[in-house]
This record gives C-alpha cells, sequence and structure tokens, in this order.
C-alpha cells in the first residue's frame, strides 16, 4: 500500500481527500501545515507528498526542513491558482488546481 502525506490547511478538503485516496487503497497521512508535518511525521516513509500550495501554510525555510526531510519523493503542489507559482516550482514536480471535483488529482496520483 502506498503512503501519502497529505498537507492542506483547511479540514473539510482534507478529509474528503483523505476519503476518496483511502478508498482507492491508499495509506493517507494529513497535517495543517509543514510544521505540523514537520513535528508529526518523523518515520513515515511516505510514496507522495500532496501540498497546498497557499500564503498561509507555506514559508521557504519550511519548504526547506520538510525537503530535507523527504529529498526523494514526488511532490504535488495543490492551489486555487490555474497554474504553479513561480516561487513553488523548485519545490514541486507535479502541479494540480484545486476543484471541488476531485478527478484530477486521484487521477495524478494513481499515474504516479
Amino acid at each position: 500500500m502506498k503512503t501519502i502525506i497529505f498537507i492542506d490547511n483547511y479540514d473539510s478538503y482534507r478529509f474528503l481527500l483523505q476519503e476518496e485516496l483511502l478508498e482507492e487503497g491508499f495509506e493517507v497521512i494529513t497535517a495543517k501545515n509543514i510544521e505540523e508535518a514537520l513535528l508529526t511525521l518523523k518515520g513515515v516513509k511516505p510514496d507522495l507528498l500532496i501540498l497546498d500550495l497557499s500564503e498561509k501554510a507555506t514559508r521557504e525555510e519550511s519548504f526547506d526542513k520538510l525537503k530535507k526531510q523527504y529529498p526523494d519523493i514526488p511532490w504535488v503542489g495543490h492551489s486555487a491558482y490555474v497554474e504553479c507559482p513561480c516561487e513553488f516550482k523548485k519545490w514541486i514536480n507535479y502541479y494540480i488546481s484545486k476543484s471541488p471535483e476531485i478527478d484530477g488529482i486521484r487521477e495524478l496520483v494513481r499515474s504516479l
């Protein structure tokens, strides 16, 4: 079973995506922000990281710490922007816009 870390500051969206990915057969571990992930996910060896790119949830030093902890897994950036904001491109391997329909992210996760 593949393990996914999903970081998003919206409780309802985090719950929705977690439930959908659990139904797909993935183990999903969630956190509200990078700082929470760094504190609670030590020792977890994920296959994929999905990260909300909202301004509230992200700071450059936090990205660097998280990337140091998980350097060899794919990172999926996720936000309301149509394209990945330039300031996040150095950390993100894949990008998908947030949508009420989660088919796009489900398909991307399956393909990785």
